[in-house]
């Protein structure tokens, strides 16, 4: 899979993640996978249909994930995932895949995405889809978020 279709994505997360005040994000690791797997506490699913097809999830721990919607509520705290807490991360994965297919459209990528779909709980592992993936986890001030793509080009 070539970068510059993964790139968009990465660049995404850290400009959205930025506007809620998270700085000095770093990639902390990168690889293919045969299928696109997670076994995170919380993960947001995002289809990306167009010139490219395909997935995109965003997975982490539910530290991660309070953390986060933490800071997108101007810092209140968030001691459980309750039902506004998993809109958030669905609200967050909505910004984060419209910035990257933004910035695929200035590549002549025309994308769209669809509707987030949110899966919470501990202890699970699921399959999402069989596409070659590229995982590239990212630690940012809120905890590790793990970056799945998978796409047919």
């Amino acid at each position: 899979m070539d970068i510059k279709y993964i790139l968009p994505f990465l660049d995404g997360l850290k400009n959205i993640l930025e506007q809620f005040g998270m700085v000095g994000i770093e990639r902390s690791g990168l690889y293919k996978k045969d299928y696109m797997a997670v076994d995170k506490d919380v993960t947001a699913i995002i289809g990306i249909v167009g010139e490219l097809r395909g997935n995109v999830a965003y997975s982490m721990s539910q530290d991660t994930a309070k953390n986060i919607v933490s800071s997108m509520m101007m810092g209140m705290p968030v001691e459980e995932l309750d039902e506004v807490a998993r809109s958030g991360i669905g609200e967050l994965s909505n910004m984060v895949t419209g910035n990257a297919s933004i910035l695929l459209s200035e590549n002549d990528v025309n994308v769209d995405i669809t509707p987030p779909s949110i899966v919470f709980g501990s202890d699970i592992y699921f399959i999402i889809s069989s596409v070659d993936t590229i995982t590239v986890d990212l630690k940012t001030p809120a905890g590790e978020v793990e970056v799945n793509i998978g796409l047919e080009i």
